[in-house]
C-alpha cells in the first residue's frame, strides 16, 4: 500500500496510481495500491499489508499522520501492517533531475519545506551531497504561494555565480506545490523540472524500502 499525502487535484491521484502500477510491474508479484493519509486503509480480503509512505522527508506527515493512519487501520480491520521508511531526500532522485540542466549551472532545490529538524537536516545533507557529486552550487528553498523564497534563492545564486540557475522541483506529484514552483520559475524566466514521480529512480527506492520492512 502506497500511502500518499492526498490531494484534491486529480493530477496528483493519477500520478500516484501511475507509480503504483509501475512498482507492481517492477516487483512482479505483490499487489500495489494507493491510499491517502486521513482516509481509511482497506486491504480488502488481504490479511497482511506493507505500507510505504509516499513522502520525501521526515516532516509532520511522516512523524504523526502515518503512524496514526496505520494505528486506525490495525484497530478497524484487524490485519497485520508493516510500515516502511519514507522515500527520503535521496541523491538518486536529485541526480535524475541534474541531467536536465546545463553542466555546471547552479540549481535551486525547491522543496515543500518542513519545520522539523529532521526534515531540515535531510534537505541540507542532500544539498551537500549533490554539490559533492557534481560540483554545482546548490541552494534549497521552500516553495510558497508568493514564491518569495524561491526568488531569493535564484537571486542569491545569480549573484554568487554570475550564471542563471535552474529550479529542481523536489516534490513527488503534480499539484499546488509543483504549480507554485513552475510559476516562480516562469516569473524569473528560468527553467524548472517537473515533479519526481516519473523518475525510474523512485521505483528503485520504493523497492528498496519494501525490502527493508521487517517480516510480520
Amino acid at each position: 500500500m502506497l500511502l500518499a499525502h492526498g490531494s484534491p487535484d486529480p493530477r496528483s491521484s493519477r500520478a500516484a496510481c501511475d507509480v503504483a502500477q509501475r512498482l507492481e510491474t517492477f516487483l512482479a508479484g505483490p499487489i500495489v495500491r494507493v491510499a491517502a493519509i486521513g482516509r481509511a486503509l482497506d486491504s480488502g480480503e488481504i490479511s497482511t499489508v506493507q505500507v510505504l509512505p509516499l513522502l520525501l522527508s521526515q516532516a509532520s506527515h511522516a512523524l504523526r499522520d502515518v503512524p496514526a493512519a496505520v494505528a486506525r487501520a490495525e484497530l478497524d480491520h484487524r490485519f497485520k501492517i508493516g510500515v516502511g521508511q519514507t522515500i527520503g531526500m535521496q541523491l538518486a532522485l536529485a541526480l535524475a533531475l541534474d541531467a536536465h540542466f546545463e553542466p555546471g549551472a547552479p540549481i535551486v532545490l525547491a522543496w515543500a519545506g518542513g519545520r522539523t529538524a529532521l526534515a531540515q537536516a535531510a534537505t541540507q545533507a542532500l544539498v551537500q551531497e549533490w554539490h559533492d557529486a557534481t560540483g554545482r552550487e546548490i541552494v534549497a528553498a521552500a516553495s510558497s504561494e508568493s514564491g518569495d523564497h524561491l526568488a531569493q534563492a535564484v537571486a542569491e545564486l545569480l549573484t554568487r555565480t554570475q550564471r542563471r540557475p535552474g529550479i529542481a522541483t523536489f516534490t513527488l506529484f503534480p499539484g499546488i506545490l509543483a504549480d507554485q514552483i513552475a510559476k516562480a520559475a516562469s516569473e524569473a524566466g528560468i527553467e524548472a523540472t517537473g515533479p519526481l514521480y516519473e523518475s525510474p529512480a523512485l521505483i528503485e527506492i520504493l523497492s528498496l524500502r519494501l525490502s527493508q520492512i521487517s517480516p510480520l
